[in-house]
């Protein structure tokens, strides 16, 4: 059987016949076959940009890489009109498959060799399949025989697959398993295994983090067909890039959108991403990105959305920011309502926040929230499914190596399908609770030192310890200026950098969950290395037994 344990997820309303073809040919072909249904690829920059989606690509090590176009229904070529068309529709015109699966082939090539493959070496194929009709072919100078897969072929799809595949040629030799699997992690994201340095891991692993998986055209396809949509999906699943794909797309279509959170850090990091996101498409709408609720395209914190005001002395801090300042919040303080509204880390928000927002909406307008129910660190339970038409559950994880996923999985629900790999084991230190905050920081630094990272690569974080507590505006210009980010779990949400040093500052009293909420969040911010600070008595005494048994006494390898 073929696939080579990679598990097909297949979009909505996805067409039988590509089901059909795939699954009949991964009973037919050898195990070492990987097949990739639903690739979507996009290559080049700004106006130069293609994009493209395949709906099967075939890596077969003792070939090469074949690109399946697959249409349904009943279809034949018109040769007096020179096009395709469907027998059961009236003669209704469709595209071109031929047209098509040499486009998506060419991306293919292009993206590969991006990815600094040998393209002139490697034997490459295309083919139409039509399982839903017999077809004679229309010719060898439109569509060989052996280029096609009718009804017929679903018999022998081994032999089919053999005849268009044919015997390498022009200097092509078969790619071998070795590369047959680079070639399908990198037509899928998975990422090439690292080398024994931690640095060159999280390098290697750096250069594999990628923005577009099935899940995610998946939930790009919900975005299309419903008003109003619930994304949900734990750490590192890819919600805050999906937020600004659905920003993007609307910006850039003319709309009046809103994208907006509960903290100003990431509130900054998502006006950035919006704004580089529509400059790569050369979208005029990258002028319009501002802070100012009453501009075009709007990316702002809630409480700046609202008036930014700061709660009164003596006031109660959580009542203030989570009843008073949405009773604030009106299109008058806007400038008017929005086309589109994009809510990132939704659990953040209370409901009250949410009603306020939904206030903001013309009729009929779009509402896009993203949510991770484990990340609730401030305990508003929102009921969100009120708010939504349709909520999608994103199932791969492509920002953490398999070992942090692994960490993390000891305080929530992480999903360990990490499209992106391996990298270097999580590093944990031990020592004594009053020695914490300081260490961590110190350890931070002397991995820059000695492993090379930059600043902007490296985050300090802690549980509570925030020397930025009474100065936000503090935090977001150490994270704009490049600089290592020094803050806590609950102010780095959404957040993540390559390498995030953790200390466990454990507060006595709180609830197991609550403080396994907050280790989760945490952790979840580093995408390639993690190493974790702590005392392992004092584990004990909160009742982490798991985690203290991993710790041991600082040794010669231990960073520090």
């Amino acid at each position: 059987m073929g696939d080579r344990g990679v598990e097909a997820r297949w979009a909505e309303g996805t067409s039988p016949a590509e089901r059909i073809v795939h699954d009949t040919l991964r009973l037919a072909v050898a195990s070492d076959v990987r097949l990739l249904p639903q690739v979507m690829l996009r290559v080049g920059e700004r106006g130069t940009a293609q994009e493209v989606e395949a709906d099967l690509i075939v890596v077969d090590p003792a070939h090469g890489v074949t690109v399946v176009e697959v249409k349904g229904g009943t279809m034949l070529f018109d040769p007096g009109r020179n096009l395709w068309r469907r027998r059961e529709a009236a003669g209704q015109e469709v595209r071109d498959p031929v047209a098509q699966v040499k486009r998506a082939l060419a991306i293919v090539k292009r993206h590969l060799d991006q990815s600094r493959f040998p393209v002139e070496a490697i034997p490459f194929r295309w083919v139409v399949a039509t399982p839903d009709c017999t077809l004679d072919s229309p010719g060898e100078g439109l569509l060989p025989e052996e280029l096609l897969w009718d009804a017929r072929a679903l018999g022998e799809m081994a032999g089919a697959l053999a005849r268009t595949q044919g015997k390498p040629d022009g200097g092509t030799t078969p790619i071998g398993e070795v590369r047959a699997e680079a070639i399908a992690r990198a037509l899928r994201g998975r990422a090439v295994e690292g080398t024994p340095s931690d640095a060159a891991r999280v390098a290697a692993h750096e250069q594999q983090v990628v923005a577009l998986t099935e899940s995610h055209r998946n939930v790009m396809h919900q975005f299309l067909r419903h008003q109003r949509v619930l994304v949900r999906g734990a750490a590192g699943t890819g919600k805050t890039m999906l937020a600004l794909e659905v920003a993007a797309l609307h910006a850039s279509q003319g709309a009046r959108v809103l994208v907006t959170c509960w903290h100003k850090l990431l509130a900054t990091h998502l006006r950035e991403g919006l704004l580089n996101r529509l400059s790569t498409f050369g979208s005029p709408a990258a002028d319009d990105v501002t802070d100012d609720p009453t501009g075009r395209v709007v990316v702002t914190d809630l409480a700046s959305l609202a008036g930014g005001a700061e709660p009164p002395a003596g006031a109660d801090p959580r009542e203030w920011f989570y009843e008073v300042l949405p009773d604030r919040l009106s299109p008058d303080a806007t400038g008017g309502p929005f086309d589109v509204i994009v809510l990132d880390e939704a659990q953040d928000p209370g409901e009250l926040w949410h009603l306020a927002l939904a206030g903001l909406s013309v009729d009929g307008g779009r509402w896009f929230a993203f949510a991770d129910r484990q990340q609730d660190l401030f305990g508003t339970a929102p009921a969100l499914k009120d708010f939504v038409d349709v909520a999608h559950e994103l199932r791969e994880n492509f920002r953490n190596t398999r070992q942090i996923a692994a960490f993390a999985t000891w305080f929530g629900d992480v999903e360990t399908d990490c499209l992106t790999g391996d990298g270097p084991e999580v590093v944990k230190v031990a020592v004594p609770a009053d020695r914490i905050v300081g260490r961590t920081t110190e350890i931070a630094k002397k991995l820059r030192r000695d492993e090379g990272y930059r600043p902007d690569q490296v985050a300090a974080i802690w549980l509570f310890h925030n020397p930025w507590k009474h100065d936000p505006d503090g935090l977001v210009a150490q994270h704009r200026g490049g600089e290592m980010v020094t803050t806590n779990s609950a102010a780095f949400k959404g957040m993540e950098r390559e390498v995030v040093v953790l200390g466990i500052d454990l507060r006595p009293g709180l609830p197991l969950d609550d403080l396994k909420r907050l280790v989760y969040t945490a952790a979840t911010r580093a995408r390639s290395k993690l190493v974790v600070v702590a005392d392992p008595d004092q584990l004990r005494q909160a009742e982490l037994y798991i985690l203290a048994g991993l710790f041991k006494r600082s040794s010669p390898s231990t960073p520090g």
